[in-house]
Parts: C-alpha cells; structure tokens; sequence
C-alpha cells in the first residue's frame, strides 16, 4: 500500500500536481434529511499550501461532504480534481468553491461549465457571494450576477498568473526586477562614446540600452 502511495505521489509531481480529499465520517445534522450533497473544489500553486489548507477548512465549515483539492497551475488545460468533483455531482447537488478563480481561467469556461451544470440541475456557489440559478429557466435573473463576478474573475486569474511568473522566475534564478544588469563592458563603452561628444540619444541608439540607464552609467562614473 506504502509502495502505491509513493508511486502516486511522484506521478503527481511529474505532472506538476498534488491532489489531496477530504470526506466527511459523520453527516452533519444539517444534512440528515437533505437529499441533495455540498460537494467541494480548492486549488492552490505550488507555493500556496497554507492557502489551499483555508480554503478547504472554509469548504467544510460551509457544509461539504467532500472536498477534491490540488497543487496545479492555473494555465493547466486539465484539472483532475476539478473533473473528479463535476463528475460525481448529480441532480440537485452543489458545487462549492471559494472564488471562482480557483475552478476556470477565463470567463469562456466559467460560462460553459455553468452552462453545463444547468444542464444536468446542479448549483454552483462560491463562499465570496457567486450563486447560480437552480435550473436554467432562472438563468436571466441572474445575467448581472454573473457579468460582475466574471470581472472580479478575469482580474484574479491575472493576479495568479502574475505569481506563477514570478516563481518560475525565481526558482529559475532569473531576475525578478529592479534595475537592468549592465555588463562592464557596456558601461565602458557608453562612458566612452560620452567621453567622444556622444549625445545621450546617440548612445541609446548605438547601445541599445535606455536613457535612464545611460543618465546612471554617466552619473555613477563622474562620481567615481
């Protein structure tokens, strides 16, 4: 069993995934006569376990019966656990999810997937206020609903997008921002060409390098 556990696991880090599932021993009291089930999804990137370990917590104090959660990326086309949880939904269950950017990428799959559970009567909520109509005859009451949840959508998938660039450029050891690194020798010879009469704008032209950097090189060269 221990030996099928590793093989798993490092099958997910190869694909760049980490799933993990909660499901509840006991219903709650408010579930006993409930026949429909609160069915749960949360994902994080590979840095964020403490945020995946809240959003799970704020799923089961909001009633789930069970979570599916994964480590995966947002531009990942495929999401395991995410299809896991829309695949064991049925008729008169909801999916839950803390934001909407934690299940689609962009407005077109959030809408075809709503679309989709619509289709086949499940609810689809998330705990920052997002509620879908329950069944499709509803849906046009809820078109404003919708639009505006799918701005606050587009501006956190683009957040993510920005962390996940970010950490790849860090664990790549790439530079993260600040000022340009200019070689020694580049700044030896835009002091040269400005010891020759060389504008400012004819050694950008010639260097390549921006004014602003050119004004330091200079500046930093006098002081020296």
């Amino acid at each position: 069993m221990f030996y099928l556990l590793v093989i798993d696991t490092v099958k997910n880090i190869c694909n760049k995934t980490l799933t993990f599932k909660f499901k509840r021993k006991r219903f709650l009291l408010s579930e006993k006569n409930k026949k429909s089930k609160s069915i749960g999804y949360a994902r994080a990137i590979d840095s964020e376990f403490g945020y995946l370990k809240e959003q799970i917590k704020s799923l089961k104090n909001e009633g789930c019966s069970l979570i599916f959660s994964e480590i995966i990326g947002l531009h990942e086309e495929v999401k395991p656990e995410l299809k896991k949880a829309l695949n064991y939904l049925t008729r008169g269950d909801e999916l839950i999810i803390t934001k909407l950017d934690r299940a689609f990428s962009n407005r077109n799959e959030c809408i075809k997937t709503i679309t989709k559970l619509l289709n086949n009567d499940v609810r689809l909520r998330t705990l920052s206020g997002f509620l879908s109509p329950e069944n499709s005859s509803d849906i046009s009451s809820s078109v404003f609903n919708i639009l505006y949840e799918l701005d606050n959508l587009d501006n956190e998938c683009l957040s993510e997008r920005k962390k996940e660039l970010l950490l790849q450029r860090r664990l790549n050891g790439n530079n993260l921002g600040g000022r340009p690194k200019i070689s020694p020798l580049k700044e030896s010879l835009v002091i040269r060409l400005r010891n020759e009469g060389c504008s400012y704008r004819s050694i950008r032209t010639q260097t390549g390098i921006a004014l602003s950097t050119i004004r330091r090189i200079i500046l930093d060269g006098e002081k020296g």
